[in-house]
């Protein structure tokens, strides 16, 4: 009983850091990641929602 204890804490300690790993490479390549805000996160967030939009309006220079 003790041994199916230990193998299922074991096996999901294992999937808990190979899911972490797995974000962690994920957002490798942002460059805001874990930044509180900035006005470069804000043009990303200004970007992604004129592709989405896809109006020339929304993302026309002012």
């Amino acid at each position: 009983m003790q041994q199916l204890v230990v193998i299922i804490v074991l096996a999901g300690s294992i999937l808990y850091a190979a899911w972490w790993m797995y974000e962690r490479l994920q957002k490798s390549n942002d460059p805001c990641e874990g930044c509180d805000g900035c006005q470069l996160k804000e043009l990303k967030q200004h970007a992604k929602q004129c592709k989405k939009q896809k109006k020339s309006s929304c993302c026309a220079k002012k």
